[in-house]
């Protein structure tokens, strides 16, 4: 496998920042997650698939669903932002970056398509495993509480599944 590395530049006086997160707010994520390593897996062979599924986590890992429909709202709502490229939890950590700012995610909230979720339950695998490493390209943002009924009507707007998938909390809790 090759790799290649793509930069683009542009101007913004709407940005939304990583660590500008604060306790309390909900954490969200765009689209599904798992699909993209599920498909790395399989160019690896790590996973024998054989059924007609195996293409379709083959194109996750090679033409991942990049949500770009959600940027031009994100500054109306997400107090802090980043995209999913190194797993959920070590990108929520970068997101985050205050040891005094923690947060609780709800597994069973995180969301990842029926194919992965299949997989899953027919093979006894470990949901987090699959979410945790990266190449996802979702978006995962925080948001105050009172923005929730926006961001669902926004998620119905432009046709692009956001989940609530927890909160962040004080480090002590």
């Amino acid at each position: 496998l090759s790799s290649f590395t793509i930069v683009s530049l542009g101007l913004s006086t709407k940005i939304v920042r990583r660590n500008n997160v604060s306790i309390g707010e909900d954490l969200y994520v765009t689209g599904n997650l798992g699909d993209s390593y599920m498909g790395l897996n399989i160019l690896k062979k790590k996973i024998n698939f054989k059924n007609k599924l195996k293409n379709y986590f083959i194109k996750k890992y090679f033409l991942p669903d990049i949500p770009i429909s959600i940027t031009k709202y994100l500054f109306k709502f997400a107090k802090s932002s980043i995209d999913i490229s190194d797993g959920l939890f070590s990108d929520i950590n970068k997101l985050i970056n205050n040891p005094k700012i923690g947060y609780i995610i709800n597994a069973d909230d995180i969301p990842v398509s029926k194919n992965l979720y299949t997989y899953i339950k027919a093979n006894n695998k470990n949901l987090l495993k699959f979410i945790s490493n990266g190449d996802d390209y979702q978006i995962l943002f925080t948001s105050p509480k009172n923005s929730r009924n926006y961001i669902r009507k926004l998620s119905k707007r432009i046709n692009l599944k956001i989940t609530k998938i927890g909160n962040t909390t004080d480090i002590k809790n």
